[in-house]
């Protein structure tokens, strides 16, 4: 699902569209600082057009939203002068299949991009721009337009850093990248401009090729033996033809090659790790042991298999397809429950769940526990247009418990908390010993009251069992400080909305956010005493 709203500078509401994809005509005028704000439900890649003078690019947005504000006049000098002008303005947004997306193609070219922002990419930033001046902006290297006989505003338009040789370009692509050549338009406002004669080119892995140039308004390409891998293209050791310095610019640099897809339909295995080592782990290092993200992914069964008492934790999201759990060789198992039990909390749309021919209706918030032993399970969607999110977890089980559908109103809820400590919370116990048996697998959902941004607090550890969170209720632009490690030796983990952390028994497991928020619990181990833990004080932290 699209969402596309246009808000005035104030952030007030001026037109909203909404479907699979969008193709609508926006019927006013454009005013300065207007903002385009558009969000993906399941999507990190965009075909989006948003005027007719521009060319439609496919943009990667990791966070599945998108802003575009209607630049000021002072800066329309790298626009066409009809850009964005008069009151009929036809918008296209749509997802492109992963044919497109992952293709071999023109992978830089984004007439989006806007100077500051590092949020949406490819994305061009520069250490140098002739005067500041909108005319010869990073951006306009990569907006498709490849006019290169003169200089000055649109359609000559370029990247330039001055009379100079100690410049830095960077074409970032948000992730990595595959890339087969490069295409270099230099400006070739001759004799006004000279020209570099060359100009190295380097990527993540710290390797330069250098690009050597003749005097051409002609696309002069640097073609790579094999692919190289790298999310950054950083042209440095520019070299000009000629002294005394005089003026060149780069009308366009034109990357070919493709976006990586990444398999998440493979089960992913984490080890068990010992406290002492978290001690040495660098922040990517520390998510990459404990922090699930992508979890909800179209028509995909996301799973993550942890040692840490051999607990899973699943996203299924069908749309078009129907899903099903299945045995593997991960598992040694015929079918997912032979030797587990699991728990499921539906937290998009509408959706079915199918045990056995038996269909269960799983509204949002809706849980249900599936005990040993059930061999056909699937999910289907019942609304492309709002698909149901199903998150799981499940453990191994030595006992066959009945399947029980709890929604939401049938939890038990525990108040927890005070407004004084900004940590008024409910706490929704699906999945325990007061609501239903089961195994050993416990699972709720605690709501934060409006206002109310800590959750678990005292910290606590509980050796008995561990646990893992799944955040969610949170906007593109909040985050939750998920806090572990051993209680003199804190660590913490940035979590933005539907993600999940694993939490080991020996960890502490707190956290605060930029607002309230939501969070799904899944607890597995020795025993289900919800009560049975070690606090400890405040005070004592470190």
């Amino acid at each position: 699902m699209i969402d596309l709203k246009i808000l005035n500078k104030n952030g007030d509401e001026k037109f909203t569209a909404k479907g699979i994809q969008i193709d609508v005509v926006y019927d006013r005028i454009f005013e300065e600082e207007d903002k385009i704000v558009i969000t993906a439900s399941d999507s990190e890649y965009l075909a989006i057009k948003l005027d007719e003078t521009l060319k439609e690019s496919i943009i990667y947005t990791p966070s599945k939203s998108f802003e575009f504000i209607i630049p000021k006049k002072e800066l329309m000098a790298c626009y066409s002068p009809d850009a964005f002008s008069g009151n009929e303005h036809k918008i296209t947004v749509y997802e492109p299949d992963d044919e497109v997306k992952y293709s071999s193609r023109l992978i830089s070219q984004n007439p989006l991009d806007q100077r500051g922002q590092k949020k949406f990419y490819p994305h061009a930033y520069a250490n140098l721009v002739t005067r500041e001046a909108p005319c010869f902006y990073e951006r306009n290297a990569i907006d498709g337009v490849c006019d290169n006989s003169n200089h000055g505003d649109y359609p000559y338009h370029s990247w330039a850093g001055g009379a100079r040789e100690d410049l830095e370009y960077y074409l970032d692509f948000g992730t990595e990248v595959e890339i087969e050549k490069i295409v270099f338009y230099l400006r070739a406002d001759f004799p006004h401009d000279t020209y570099w004669k060359s100009v190295d080119v380097e990527l993540d892995d710290k390797s330069r090729v250098t690009a050597n140039f003749v005097k051409t308004a002609d696309g002069q390409e640097l073609v790579f033996d094999e692919k190289k891998k790298t999310r950054v293209v950083h042209l440095t050791n520019f070299k000009q033809s000629e002294i005394p310095f005089s003026w060149a610019a780069l009308s366009q640099i034109e990357v070919y090659g493709n976006y990586i897809k990444e398999d998440l339909s493979k089960i992913e295995i984490r080890c068990a790790t010992n406290p002492k080592d978290i001690k040495t782990l660098t922040t990517d290092e520390l998510r990459n042991e404990f922090h699930i993200s992508k979890l909800f992914t179209r028509d995909n069964i996301r799973m993550v298999y942890s040692h840490i008492d051999r607990i899973i934790t699943a996203g299924i999201m069908p749309v078009y397809e129907e899903l099903k759990l299945e045995g593997s060789k991960e598992l040694c198992a015929d079918y997912f429950l032979q030797r587990r039990e699991m728990g499921c909390i539906n937290i998009g749309g509408k959706g079915i769940i199918s045990i056995d021919g038996a269909d269960y209706e799983m509204n949002p918030r809706d849980g249900i526990y599936i005990g040993m032993g059930n061999k056909e399970i699937s999910f289907k969607c019942i609304d492309i247009e709002n698909p149901p999110k199903f998150y799981v977890s499940s453990c191994p089980a030595h006992t066959s418990y009945p399947t029980v559908k709890i929604d939401i109103t049938k939890a038990k809820k525990v108040p927890c908390g005070s407004v004084e400590e900004c940590n008024k919370r409910v706490i929704n116990q699906y999945i325990h010993p007061e609501v239903i048996k089961s195994c050993q697998l416990a699972m709720g959902l605690t709501e934060l009251e409006g206002g109310s941004n800590w959750n678990t607090m005292p910290s606590h550890t509980h050796d008995r069992r561990m646990e893992v969170y799944l955040y969610l209720d949170m906007k593109d632009n909040d985050a939750v400080f998920h806090m572990m490690g051993e209680p003199n030796e804190t660590r913490h983990i940035i979590m933005h909305n539907e993600e999940a952390v694993i939490s080991p028994s020996w960890s502490i497991h707190s956290g605060v956010g930029t607002k309230a928020y939501s969070f799904i619990w899944s607890m597995c181990g020795e025993n289900q005493e919800f009560t049975d833990m070690d606090f400890i004080e405040t005070k004592n932290l470190r």
